[in-house]
């Protein structure tokens, strides 16, 4: 899950010079990532990232979040559900937080539990007290399983991908405006 919404014709491209660096030169065929600068402090950054109404607003994919199970913050072990559409295709993906550094990094797992789950993780590293790089990962062993549905899914990896780029590219552009 990507987890942030369509931006329509205000959505970078694939081919946004924003983007700094992704792993597509040496991707394997189940991880990918994107880093950008953010003219930000890192508190901020990762306030936003853990921010579950604001998130949806980066994503190419994701369209809301919700939080589960009694979870109202995002804490190591919380559950929230991302709501998700792409190329007409509306689905959900329940997932649970693994990571909570404050300042340093946020990441879950879709679906909690799942041998095979895939972890999307953000890093944030200070640059100075006002600049921060952050990059959006994924790494999904379903992606190398052609008999489980997001094996099948014909460039499903380099779309992820492409949604991590138009993620961070619309990070860096929130703090911009």
């Amino acid at each position: 899950m990507t987890t942030p919404a369509s931006h329509g014709s205000d959505t970078p491209t694939e081919a946004s010079a924003a983007t700094e660096s992704s792993s597509s030169e040496a991707a394997s065929a189940t991880t990918g990532s994107a880093t950008v600068e953010v003219a930000a402090p890192a508190a901020e950054v990762y306030a936003f990232l853990t921010d579950l109404d604001r998130l949806p607003t980066l994503s190419p994919e994701n369209q809301r979040c919700e939080f589960l199970d009694g979870s109202t913050e995002i804490a190591v072990g919380a559950r929230f559900r991302g709501h998700n559409e792409a190329k007409g295709y509306e689905w959900h993906a329940d997932c649970e937080v693994t990571v909570a550094e404050p300042v340093h990094a946020f990441a879950y797992e879709v679906p909690p539990g799942f041998e095979h789950a895939t972890t999307w993780r953000y890093v944030i590293e200070a640059i100075d007290e006002g600049r921060c790089r952050v990059t959006e990962s994924f790494d999904a062993p379903m992606l190398a399983m052609p008999e489980v549905y997001p094996g099948k899914i014909e460039g499903r990896r380099d779309n992820l991908e492409k949604a991590c780029r138009i993620t961070m590219d619309n990070l860096r552009a929130a703090f911009e405006s």
